[in-house]
């Protein structure tokens, strides 16, 4: 039976993907998962679920913030039985598991890293952060100048000439040197047929086809050196890079609490605790946090009206030093 995975509080269609529900699939991370959530409170291959028989198994694989379903966390390196509707918290993350008729999603691997550049995209815009795509140059007279990648589809030339895009002042360059085109977010670039042709990396381009530019690889032009930039998927290598991020006790809430998912029942019925308003913090929370961007971590709070052993000995050792300093007092008055 295929099983969709819908990621997040959003419903958007950029966050829902179908397996047919035969193959293992992989949360977490990593640019390898099947469903990849670039949040680092998820490991970078966090859990996986699987069909058993007639049912699906989830299974924990020994992340760094555990794996909850319905609140309940799942022992490291266990499974557990889940259903259709059971939502599942990984980290920070919320994924909701329904196994239904709904239709496969054609070629998943790039689906699942459209949406992990969806959620990317979002959270730098919800920062303020500039999100587009542009070519900028990196050594030669032109250093620093930029040209944006604003049009889809639109091929962007760079040379000599007064009509290009990017226009450089490089003897060594033809008119029309090369063809730069963005296609979503993937960017292709053809040799135009130059005199001095077009290096990406140390491979020289043939003038009769489009390649695929891909960063961190630069384009020489001449004696010009061009670098692609792509600050989405910049920061989804850095997400994809970094190491887990330990959540506090307070933002791991429910992890032994046998609440049903929020939702349940209607509003009014009982008066809200902490644990279900943090859980409901939990599971708004957005996804795609990047590294040196999140908010500092919270210290646990401390618990009023409870006293630790540490806190025992405090008061014995003070109540000792007392009866001692009385005793000596007393002694020297009789003496």
């Amino acid at each position: 039976m295929p099983v969709t995975v819908i990621v997040g509080p959003v419903g958007e269609e950029a966050t829902r993907l179908t397996f047919d529900g035969t193959q293992r699939i992989v949360f977490g991370r990593g640019a390898s998962c099947d469903v990849r959530l670039p949040d680092t409170s998820v490991s970078h291959r966090h859990a996986y679920l699987c069909a058993d028989g007639g049912v699906f198994l989830l299974f924990d694989e020994g992340s760094t913030n555990g794996t909850h379903v319905g609140g309940v966390a799942i022992g490291s390196r266990t499974s557990r039985v889940v259903r259709s509707g059971d939502i599942v918290r990984m980290g920070r993350v919320t994924v909701q598991l329904r196994m239904d008729g709904t239709p496969v999603t054609r070629d998943a691997g790039t689906s699942t890293r459209d949406m992990a550049l969806f959620f990317v995209s979002r959270a730098l815009e919800a920062a303020g952060k500039d999100i587009g795509i542009g070519v900028r140059v990196v050594e030669g007279r032109d250093q620093g100048s930029v040209m944006h990648l604003k049009e889809e589809g639109w091929e962007y030339l760079v040379g000599r000439g007064a009509e290009c895009d990017l226009v450089l002042q490089d003897a060594d360059a033809s008119r029309q040197h090369v063809g730069v085109r963005r296609n979503g977010q993937n960017v292709c670039v053809k040799d135009l047929h130059s005199k001095n042709g077009t290096w990406m990396g140390s491979v020289r381009l043939d003038g009769e086809q489009d390649i695929e530019w891909q960063s961190p690889i630069m384009l020489r032009v001449g004696r010009t050196v061009l670098a692609l930039e792509r600050p989405v998927h910049d920061a989804l290598a850095l997400l994809e890079a970094a190491p887990d991020e330990p959540l506090h006790a307070l933002d791991d809430v429910g992890s032994e609490t046998s609440q049903p998912p929020i939702g349940d029942g209607p509003p009014g019925e009982r008066a809200p605790d902490v644990t279900s308003l943090a859980s409901e913090t939990v599971a708004a929370a957005p996804i795609a946090v990047i590294p040196g961007a999140a908010s500092p971590a919270r210290a646990p709070a401390a618990r009023p009206g409870r006293w630790s052993l540490f806190d025992i000995l405090v008061v014995l050792a003070s109540l000792t030093v007392l009866a001692l300093s009385l005793l000596g007092l007393v002694w020297l008055l009789r003496s």
